[in-house]
């Protein structure tokens, strides 16, 4: 055998056996196991981590932490694992890209959304999504928290924001309105704020930020030359919305919430809206996915169908005031003064 085909042999054998433990680490790390990423590889768990074993030895580090219980990424796996995620996913959408050709999209399309839109508008459509693509597998993760979509894996997000220049290509889906609303028990018991000023006598449930200090952010009501920034009181925080929806649901007070969530609610007199005339549209929804030259297949008919049938959703592009309309004509709610309460207080006592 000539030297130089020997050598190049050898070579390609090495490169080789380091891509299997390269794929194979990946695979670990977003299966969670080395008996997960097994499956998803079509060979043994004990292949995996020796495939695995070997690429940290060539790399001189330890990429995982093992136990009897789980794995977990060292500080260089991790490092490891955000350098190499992108390259991978383009080698993917490559061959996606070839293979696709002729055949119905398929693979595991990994999707991340805010969890109270998910479930509302996301979830629904699913099911006539997989009857057109069969070969689809959806591993659909509902998450309020910002995350890097590359670094973690996803193909897809949707998420509320502002549309930003970088590595994510992002589509519009339609404004996000919010709008200040309560449960009819609370409402019935303080009142209906009939301006903005008024807040300030009112429990109002807001939304923590996530630095170490307690602290909320003002609420922003209304728009252009009508708009209002107040900071308001309650004794209530969370960290997310849901959170603060279901507390307003349960008499708590006035939650400043998105409409798409809170109208489901409107309809079952769940809660209603109060302010209609300062509803805010302080974001737009976006459906995104990574800048790439090969978009895979999956991912293209995923977020043609999530558009075409989200921009057609009354709900998410109609009249914010138009969608409000059926609930501003129910009977009005006297507001009840401190002096008022006091008496349907000591009634109670007699």
């Amino acid at each position: 055998m000539p030297l130089l085909s020997f050598l190049t042999k050898g070579l390609e054998c090495a490169v080789m056996k380091s891509i299997r433990g390269l794929v194979g680490f990946v695979q670990t790390v977003e299966a969670g196991s080395f008996a997960a990423a097994a499956g998803k590889l079509g060979i043994s768990p004990v292949a995996v981590s020796k495939n695995v074993q070997r690429f940290e030895r060539e790399l001189g580090v330890r990429l995982l932490h093992r136990s009897t219980r789980k794995l977990s990424l060292t500080e260089e796996g991790r490092a490891c694992y955000e350098r190499c995620i992108g390259p991978l996913r383009e080698l993917e959408a490559a061959q996606s890209a070839i293979t696709d050709r002729g055949r119905s999209p398929g693979g595991t399309l990994k999707v991340t959304c805010l969890s109270p839109f998910g479930r509302t508008y996301v979830l629904p459509l699913l099911p006539a999504f997989q009857r057109l693509y069969p070969g689809v597998e959806i591993d659909l993760h509902l998450d309020d928290a910002v995350v890097d979509m590359i670094a973690n894996g996803y193909d897809v997000g949707i998420r509320a924001g502002e549309a930003r220049n970088g590595s994510m290509v992002m589509r519009e889906i339609g404004p996000l309105n919010f709008v200040v609303c309560g449960a009819p028990s609370y409402l019935a018991e303080r009142g209906a704020p009939a301006t903005p000023a008024d807040l300030v006598g009112h429990n109002c449930l807001r939304l923590r930020g996530r630095g170490p200090v307690v602290r909320s952010s003002p609420w922003r009501l209304g728009s252009g030359k009508h708009a209002v920034s107040l900071q308001v009181s309650g004794n209530f925080l969370a960290r997310d919305l849901p959170t603060l929806v279901t507390a307003a649901v349960q008499g708590q007070g006035l939650v400043f919430a998105p409409l798409p969530l809170v109208l489901p609610l409107f309809r079952a007199n769940a809660l209603r809206p109060v302010l209609t005339d300062y509803v805010a549209q302080p974001a737009r929804l976006f459906i995104h996915y990574a800048t790439r030259k090969h978009v895979p297949a999956r991912v293209k008919v995923f977020v043609d169908f999530m558009l075409a049938h989200l921009r057609a959703n009354p709900d998410l592009i109609s009249d914010p005031q138009k969608l409000l309309a059926p609930f501003a004509g129910l009977p009005a709610i006297a507001a009840r003064t401190p002096d008022d309460r006091a008496k349907k207080a000591a009634g109670r006592r007699r």
